[in-house]
């Protein structure tokens, strides 16, 4: 009798033990899903707050403390950015989001190098996303490595066909390195992905005007003009009159 009441309470122990942890982890859950739909709202004081009651339901949750990394470097608060990225990155060595996010902010603080690091830890993981390549570019191409910056620019436009940043990236940074048809090429092909992006537009005309193409540029710049772009505006003023 005394064996059959002590298994029960063990069970019963058990039993509340474990429910407990699943409230906590669901209660931490709910926290989270109210943050990110703050965050998407930019209300990022109630999304932070929301976080820090998912952590305090589950000290554990990567996934917390990576948002709260992002949203504060959206807030400008970059140091305490990485601190937060250094925990979820801690928790999970292969969290990809978290390398990424982690070497953004590095490259915001102009530590160009560490971000590669990380860029080239977050590629390890999966070499098939194209945005950890993207954010090497351009972290190396700040080190005036144009042509490796490139070659990552190519590999993220090969896993993905319409990736429209990186095209025009790479055709800011082809205009640099001296590739003026292949700058020309990319600028256009931004421009046929998605004919709203007015950079494009004004990237590609300040280009051909450059190389003496002048009454091409000036068309490009007012139909930037005409898509609601100031600076391009301001480039038909000063170039085009």
């Amino acid at each position: 009798m005394m064996k059959h009441i002590i298994a029960v309470s063990v069970f019963l122990f058990l039993f509340l033990v474990n429910s407990v942890i699943s409230f906590s982890q669901n209660s931490a859950y709910e926290f989270y899903k109210s943050a990110l739909i703050n965050d998407s709202q930019k209300d990022y004081s109630a999304a932070l707050h929301d976080l820090d009651n998912a952590i305090n339901q589950n000290p554990y949750y990567d996934s917390a403390f990576c948002l709260q990394g992002f949203i504060n470097y959206k807030m400008g608060e970059n140091k305490l950015a990485i601190k937060l990225l250094d925990k979820a990155i801690k928790l999970n060595p292969e969290y990809l989001d978290a390398l990424n996010g982690r070497g953004i902010v590095k490259a915001q603080l102009k530590d160009y190098i560490a971000a590669i690091k990380d860029f080239n830890k977050a590629i390890e993981l999966n070499p098939l996303k194209p945005k950890p390549y993207f954010n090497r570019a351009l972290a190396k191409a700040h080190l005036d490595d144009y042509s490796s910056a490139i070659q990552d620019l190519d590999k993220s436009i090969s896993i993905d066909e319409r990736y429209t940043n990186a095209y025009y990236s790479r055709a800011f940074w082809k205009d640099i390195a001296g590739d003026y048809s292949g700058s020309v090429a990319d600028y256009k092909k931004v421009i046929e992905l998605d004919p709203s992006y007015r950079e494009a537009y004004i990237g590609l005309a300040t280009t051909m005007y450059q190389h003496g193409e002048k009454v091409s540029a000036c068309e490009l710049l007012k139909t930037a003009a005409e898509k609601g772009s100031i600076m391009a505006d301001e480039l038909v003023t000063k170039l085009c009159n």
